[in-house]
């Protein structure tokens, strides 16, 4: 048997390559190399080398006589022109304390109950004086201050919270901002530059305007106008959703601008056929033929649009007494004009000479005692010398009258309207 001989191989010292290798070693299996982890981009601020830390060490850290001369610096500048010194400017010191806390509830608590005292408002005892919102929400602006006047309220309007607080709010007359104090009040009549409703003069006669203000295109004007109106409206329950409707702005002019003497408002798109939604005049302005004014205005638009309108129910109580007053008159005057031409009139065709609905023509004829039945059918029954004597006691009081030629306007909506053109010859049927 033969026998194998190793020989043995030398060993080579390390660093050092072996140059004569007998045996061919097995290949060892290479291990699978780490994933390196990735390094954060240096910034370029962070330094790189010991003597640029060391660097930045000694200059991020300023020496006692840097302090000194930093604090130095800090008393020789001059605060507020030499008003304050550093001492005094410094905020930091201000900081309110638990003490300052309670000082300022306590205070705050006074001041409520203080104010409750004047605006008549109960406090309510089951909340903290110190919390927030300790007074009841019962709050009443008592007057307003518009222009000249200083007006009573009539009626609770939702002004928010901050301003129903003040018995006293301020109203610019132009664009009828409203603010608490008579100092912000100045100011704003000084930097107010608005002189007219923020719409189209459609109408002027005189020192009378009427103004056309859209609710979607002047919204904070409308809302502002819609709370004003309802100190003075019992009725009135919208205030913030005025883009759908059109306001109807009445002035008085002179050489300062156009002052608001009353408004009214309509529905862009009424369903019922409503030409008038809610009215107001103020009341400084009142007892001077305006009301009357602005009703005749309304139905002088929807003849113009083609059709009869009416006003939104229900009425107020001096809107009720207005209106009956205002359909009174329209329908006696078409009555002495008519009956002296035609022997029989129709309610359409007062309806269509007027711009008032049936309805209101029949209401108006039964108050007074002028539609009588006759067998199946109705008939109006004309007293020539009283309706004559009642146009004539209008007259003389000369009322203010709306001039159809000196109206400048297009409806709002032309679709599906249509014009319906008025005979002056013989209207009976």
């Amino acid at each position: 048997m033969t026998k194998a001989i190793q020989t043995p191989v030398p060993r080579t010292p390390r660093g050092q390559r072996a140059k004569h290798d007998t045996a061919t070693p097995k290949k060892a299996t290479p291990k699978p190399k780490p994933t390196p982890k990735a390094t954060p981009k240096a910034k370029a601020d962070e330094p790189k080398t010991p003597k640029d830390k060391q660097k930045l060490s000694t200059d991020s850290a300023p020496s006692a006589k840097r302090r000194k001369k930093t604090d130095g610096d800090l008393e020789s500048r001059v605060f507020f022109n030499s008003r304050l010194n550093a001492h005094e400017a410094d905020t930091e010191q201000f900081q309110p304390t638990r003490e300052d806390r309670q000082l300022y509830d306590a205070a705050r608590s006074a001041a409520a109950l203080e104010e409750a005292k004047v605006t008549g408002c109960a406090v309510d005892a089951s909340t903290p004086a110190s919390t927030p919102g300790a007074v009841s929400v019962g709050y009443r602006v008592k007057k307003i201050r518009i222009g000249s006047y200083e007006i009573d309220s009539w009626y609770i309007s939702p002004y928010p919270d901050e301003y129903s607080r003040h018995p006293l709010l301020y109203i610019c007359e132009f664009c009828l901002k409203y603010m608490k104090s008579s100092y912000t009040y100045t100011r704003h009549c000084q930097k107010c530059t608005l002189r007219h409703p923020p719409g189209d003069e459609i109408y002027r006669d005189g020192s009378i305007s009427v103004f056309e203000v859209d609710g979607r295109k002047n919204k904070i004007y409308c809302q502002n106008l819609c709370l004003m109106g309802k100190m003075f409206l019992d009725t009135k329950t919208l205030y913030y959703d005025v883009e759908p409707f059109l306001f109807y702005i009445l002035c008085e002019y002179d050489a300062r601008g156009y002052h608001f003497a009353g408004y009214y408002s309509k529905e862009k798109r009424s369903v019922q056929g409503y030409n008038l939604s809610c009215i107001m005049i103020l009341p400084s302005k009142q007892r001077e033929g305006y009301g009357k004014l602005l009703i005749e205005f309304s139905y002088l638009l929807s003849k113009k649009e083609g059709v009869s309108g009416s006003p939104e129910k229900p009425l107020s109580d001096f809107g009720l007494l207005s209106y009956r007053s205002y359909w009174r008159r329209a329908v006696y005057e078409i009555l002495l004009h008519v009956g002296e031409r035609a022997r029989v009139v129709t309610i359409d065709a007062v309806s269509r000479k007027t711009g008032m609905t049936v309805d209101d023509v029949i209401s108006t004829l039964q108050t007074d005692g002028m539609l009588q039945r006759k067998g199946v059918s109705y008939a109006i029954v004309v007293d020539k010398a009283r309706i004559e004597r009642f146009v004539e006691l209008a007259r003389e009081k000369a009322p203010r009258r709306i001039d159809s030629s000196k109206l400048r306007w297009a409806p709002f909506l032309t679709k599906n309207t249509t014009v319906v053109q008025e005979d002056d010859g013989d209207i009976s049927v």
